[in-house]
């Protein structure tokens, strides 16, 4: 299976994205799969390749991508959709689901964003709803049987529509439940990841310390698509930043989740990531923190190797707004943790 993983923007923002390195290790650590990736290229390199007649390629092999199995594409933001489009035609594969034919490839799309699927379901051939680890590989069990049978794209459609996460436009709205990954640690994650070529948006190691939120903001789309919370382990989160801090040589270490501060063994953890990685000189970054969950010993911990900068989303200015968003934090919150954190 050819799968040319397409990220609607450029280079340096798709090469920051965490989800992107972990499902194109998934796919190719797969013996009968390899996946390359595909980015949105500037105005001036779009203009040549128009210019030229040069097809949009991967990046791997410059093979163009119209001659993959796969076309998929991660909508993580809707300003991309635009260029999905753009990708598609600059590709030579017709925007439209219902005008490709047998040698197209199958264009699918997954992320946050899918949970919405309506606004691009005439140019998706099936979307993917839910967490990629959980049932990705399945659907590519089925293509590869339904590929040595030699049937056909509408068959495979049929084929992979009971599957859990999947949305085949073509076959009419429905109800679905999305497709979830219940342990974290059992989840695949790559031992060696991704490095960049040039220096990008994100430009450092990250381990995910978990997945969803409890807080319920009303205006937080992620708090609510990637419900239920669940937590990785300490020990699991250490051996993953040892495999990413070997095989990349980076010296920054990230925590990924929608509120660090709210994992149950955050203290504990940084405790251990310094302890750990501080002889080295690796730092350890801590993302957006909830400033009623900020603490000295935390502070202090996360200050061991090198300063970092610190960032606190009280999200409005106002107690009557912030009550009305759900925020639950009070204005006392938010001096009091400027002052601790100060």
């Amino acid at each position: 299976i050819r799968f040319a993983f397409c990220f609607p923007d450029t280079y340096e923002v798709g090469m920051s994205h965490l989800g992107l390195k972990i499902l194109y290790s998934m796919l190719n650590d797969r013996p009968d799969t390899y996946c390359e990736r595909v980015f949105a290229p500037w105005a001036d390199m779009e203009k040549m390749l128009r210019e030229r007649g040069i097809p949009l390629a991967a990046l791997e092999t410059g093979d163009p991508l119209s001659g993959f199995d796969f076309a998929g594409f991660t909508l993580q933001y809707e300003l991309s959709y635009t260029n999905v489009l753009n990708m598609l035609d600059l590709a030579g594969i017709p925007i439209f689901a219902s005008e490709r034919g047998e040698k197209c490839p199958v264009v699918c799309a997954g992320g946050p964003c899918a949970v919405n699927p309506e606004p691009m379901a005439d140019f998706t051939d099936f979307f993917y709803i839910g967490d990629g680890e959980a049932s990705l590989n399945e659907i590519l069990d089925i293509y590869i049987q339904h590929k040595k049978s030699g049937g056909g794209r509408r068959e495979f459609l049929e084929k992979i529509s009971d599957v859990r996460g999947v949305y085949v436009p073509a076959q009419g709205k429905r109800k679905m439940k999305k497709a979830v990954v219940h342990n974290l640690d059992a989840a695949f994650f790559p031992e060696k990841i991704l490095t960049p070529l040039v220096e990008i948006i994100q430009d450092r190691a990250c381990v995910e310390i978990f997945r969803g939120c409890s807080r319920g903001c009303r205006f937080c789309q992620a708090g609510y698509i990637y419900r239920p919370v669940r937590e990785r382990k300490p020990e699991t989160l250490i051996k993953q930043a040892e495999q990413i801090l070997r095989s990349s040589g980076y010296e920054e270490i990230s925590m990924l989740s929608l509120s660090a501060s709210d994992y149950s063994a955050c203290d504990e953890l940084i405790g251990a990531f310094t302890e750990k990685f501080s002889p080295d000189n690796v730092n350890v970054s801590l993302p957006s923190l909830r400033v009623d969950k900020i603490s000295i010993p935390l502070m202090t911990k996360a200050g061991e190797v090198r300063k970092s900068g610190l960032t606190f989303a009280p999200e409005a200015g106002s107690q009557r707004m912030r009550d009305i968003i759900n925020k639950g934090i009070t204005e006392d919150d938010i001096l009091n943790g400027a002052r601790l954190a100060f």
